[in-house]
C-alpha cells in the first residue's frame, strides 16, 4: 500500500510539473515558445552602475557619462539564442526611451545580440515573430555575458549594468512573463504613475571626469 501511495504521488508530481512547464503564455506560437523557454531557464537581475557611453547628441556630452535617465534595473531572461530584457519597475519608461516594457534580442556572435522587432500591443492584436525569416535590426545591439549587460537606452547612449542570477518562485516568473504578453496594460500604469509623480524622474546626463 505504501509503495502504491509513493507511485501515485510521484505520478501526480510529474503531471503537475509537466502542466507548469507546458502552459501557454501567449496565443502567438513562436512568441509563446520563446516565453516558455524564458520561464524554464535562468533569470538575471542587472543593476545600473552609474556609467554609460555617449556618442554625443545635440547638446549632450560625448564620452563616459552618468545617465540619470537609465533604467535602475533590468531583468534578463535567456533561452537558446535569445534573451529578453524587461524593465519591471513602474514609471521608468517614457516617450524618450520608447513606449515599451521589454525587448527581445537574438545572439549574433559571442556576447553580442541584435534586436528582434516585436509588436507591443495586447496579445490578440499583435503579430507573431517570424522565426524562419527573422527581420532583425542589426543597428540595435546589446551585450550580455551573465555578469554584465551593455544596452542602449537611446540610439546614441549605451548604459552599463552589473548582473547576477536570481532565484524566483513560479508565481513571480509568471507575473514577469505576463509583461511580455500584455505590455500595453503595464505601459498605461507606468504613464499614470509618472503623471502623479512628475519630479521622481530625471533625464540629466553628466560627463564623468577623470
Amino acid at each position: 500500500m505504501f509503495k502504491l501511495y509513493i507511485s501515485f504521488y510521484f505520478l501526480i508530481s510529474i503531471l503537475i510539473s509537466t502542466t507548469v512547464l507546458t502552459s501557454d503564455f501567449s496565443e502567438r506560437k513562436n512568441f509563446n515558445n520563446i516565453l516558455k523557454g524564458f520561464y524554464k531557464n535562468k533569470v538575471f537581475e542587472c543593476n545600473y552602475i552609474n556609467k554609460s557611453w555617449s556618442t554625443g547628441y545635440e547638446e549632450q556630452p560625448y564620452g563616459m557619462v552618468n545617465n540619470n535617465g537609465a533604467f535602475t534595473s533590468i531583468t534578463v531572461f535567456n533561452h537558446q539564442n535569445y534573451i529578453g530584457t524587461l524593465w519591471p519597475k513602474i514609471g521608468e519608461i517614457s516617450t524618450e526611451r520608447g513606449v515599451r516594457k521589454y525587448q527581445i534580442w537574438k545572439k549574433n556572435k559571442n556576447e553580442e545580440y541584435v534586436l528582434v522587432p516585436t509588436d507591443y500591443l495586447e496579445d490578440k492584436n499583435s503579430s507573431d515573430i517570424n522565426i524562419k525569416e527573422l527581420d532583425i535590426l542589426e543597428n540595435y545591439k546589446t551585450y550580455f555575458d551573465k555578469e554584465s549587460l551593455k544596452i542602449a537606452s537611446k540610439s546614441w547612449i549605451t548604459d552599463f549594468y552589473k548582473c547576477e542570477e536570481i532565484e524566483q518562485t513560479s508565481f513571480a516568473r509568471k507575473k514577469l512573463i505576463d509583461i511580455f504578453v500584455n505590455q500595453n496594460m503595464y505601459v498605461k500604469k507606468d504613464f499614470k504613475y509618472r503623471e502623479r509623480n512628475p519630479t521622481a524622474f530625471s533625464n540629466k546626463i553628466d560627463l564623468i571626469k577623470d
